[in-house]
């Protein structure tokens, strides 16, 4: 493993985070006032790109991609596949990695960001069954649960969401209207309209029609 190669480094734990930028210039200093799209971008499709550009239109800040190389249940990212995914990238659009698999962990590294999320994604944000277990022991804010714990956290570091919704299987725009959401944590949440952000697919679908990334 090479000391100064910033991706053995990342992977190693040495450095919290890398940023690509699209001219390919790398360095390590996390992106300000940014709205983030995170993802494993396997492949880069155009609902991402559609997804980004309308957060960024609703908030006017940097437009940003995140690729964890850690996963909260599957092996870290080998450094080819890195380098593969990061070539999608180039001359089109900054990247950042980084070792944060969880909203509460990108949040430390990236404070003030938006993230910008689909629907899926936000309706698993509030049960608290999609977090590990809560110890009081370990939570010196005595937030009182998982839940609170992480929101609390988001809300510390000046994070957001920036949600799309989705159609459901009844034909149906589902939007953070259909989340239960407890009232002081609303504010986290801001919706994309529908006019402005309707793409119902996922990169598996991609995938298993042989598409790759948007030209």
């Amino acid at each position: 493993m090479s000391a100064s190669d910033p991706f053995d480094r990342l992977s190693a734990g040495e450095i919290p985070i890398i940023v690509v930028e699209a001219d390919g210039e790398i360095h390590t200093h996390p992106p300000k006032n940014a709205v983030i799209l995170s993802g494993s971008f396997n492949p880069l499709h155009v609902g991402h790109e559609r997804l980004l550009a309308a957060a960024y239109r609703i908030t006017g800040r940097e437009p940003v991609y995140e690729l964890s190389i850690t996963n909260v249940d599957k092996p870290p990212i080998p450094k080819e596949v890195i380098v593969n995914r990061l070539a999608q990238f180039k001359g089109r659009a900054t990247l950042v990695l980084t070792r944060a698999p969880t909203f509460v962990q990108k949040s430390e590294l990236l404070p003030g960001s938006g993230f910008a999320i689909g629907y899926d994604t936000a309706i698993r944000l509030f049960p608290e069954r999609y977090y590990p277990p809560y110890d009081p022991a370990k939570d010196p804010t005595h937030a009182g649960s998982a839940v609170a714990l992480a929101m609390n956290t988001l809300r510390r570091n000046r994070c957001s969401f920036i949600v799309a919704g989705r159609v459901d299987a009844d034909g149906r725009f589902r939007t953070i209207a259909d989340i239960e959401v407890p009232s002081h944590y609303r504010d986290l949440l801001v919706q994309i309209p529908e006019a402005d952000f309707r793409a119902d697919i996922s990169s598996t679908d991609l995938r298993s029609k042989g598409f790759g990334m948007s030209s």
